[in-house]
């Protein structure tokens, strides 16, 4: 039997890190893996909580769980059969540099974003820590990636496009809604076009926003809500559609990124006009809950990486 070890990234609350945590372990075991993961007796001594910047991990307990994650992958014997899969490439980046000294036959990793997206907290960094990045890509037989936007611009020889999987919670579709327009998104310039923002809320009123501190209040704030307004200027995947669609909430997106991926043309704008249409199409009821066009890749997320690390 083969093992997997597997390093996850900081389980910070109410972000994939926190699930991927458990899931992706429990879908290498179905497969048949042996399952090793680094970290995680650290993980449970840890208060993991958000960061300065909400629903980020705070970068010094980050650093200190992959320090941690180091010491454990260091102090292991390695089988000729094992095969690494590292949750993230990119953040913080301290456990790549130890598979240049010490590693298993076959190596793979995900990664969800660099320092060369626009208005990322490291894109001042981007013209040193993008290149360890692409040089610590080349360590992997595949990088696995969010979606083709995301492949296209990392201009990675070894790249494969996954999406990404179902979110495993509750989904609330409720048919009262309270809310019109809201946003969820972390109010930061990448995510955010307050000028745009600033438009609408002339126009249509005030977008809600709600601090949400678990996936069941999240949801539940979705699921109230009439439409998710995404301004975002940078997103490798898209998780906000996901969530809106599940929790009968229509998301409305710029027609670019990695959107027209997820969504279909009717759904996403290129200026202030085509988004204030969709907006009173959609607060009028005339336009229909979507559904996500890459349904089929996130319902197969799981089977397709491990059939590409069986070799199959």
């Amino acid at each position: 039997m083969s093992r997997i070890i597997f390093v996850p990234q900081y389980p910070t609350p109410n972000r994939y890190q926190e699930w991927w945590f458990s899931k992706l372990p429990y879908e290498f075991e179905k497969a048949g893996f042996e399952v090793l993961t680094l970290g995680m007796e650290y993980a449970e001594m840890m208060s993991c909580r958000r960061g300065d910047i909400a629903h980020f991990a705070p970068v010094r307990m980050a650093i200190e769980f992959e320090t941690e994650q180091v010491r454990e992958y260091s102090a292991l014997k390695m089988n000729e059969n094992d095969i690494l899969f590292l949750a993230d490439i990119s953040f913080p980046g301290i456990f790549c540099s130890a598979l240049y000294h010490y590693q298993p036959p076959r190596m793979f990793a995900f990664c969800h974003a660099t320092s060369i997206n626009i208005l990322d907290y490291f894109e001042g960094l981007s013209w040193s820590k993008f290149p360890v990045e692409r040089a610590n890509s080349l360590l992997f037989e595949k990088v696995f990636v969010g979606s083709q936007y995301h492949k296209d611009k990392l201009q990675w020889s070894n790249t494969e496009v996954t999406y990404l999987p179902f979110p495993p919670f509750k989904t609330f579709k409720n048919e009262t809604k309270i809310y019109d327009i809201v946003s969820a998104s972390r109010p930061t310039k990448q995510k955010v076009d307050s000028e745009l923002e600033n438009l609408v809320e002339g126009k249509f009123g005030k977008i809600v926003r709600k601090d949400t501190y678990s996936w069941e209040e999240y949801y539940q704030f979705l699921g109230q809500s009439k439409v998710l307004l995404i301004s975002a200027h940078e997103d490798t995947f898209g998780y906000q559609i996901v969530d809106a669609i599940l929790n009968g909430c229509i998301p409305i997106a710029r027609n670019s990124l990695a959107y027209p991926e997820l969504l279909a043309r009717e759904y996403l704008y290129n200026d202030k006009n085509e988004l204030f249409g969709l907006l009173d199409r959609a607060l009028w009821g005339l336009l229909p809950l979507p559904k996500l066009k890459c349904e089929k890749e996130m319902k197969n997320f799981y089977k397709n990486i491990i059939k590409t690390m069986k070799g199959n």
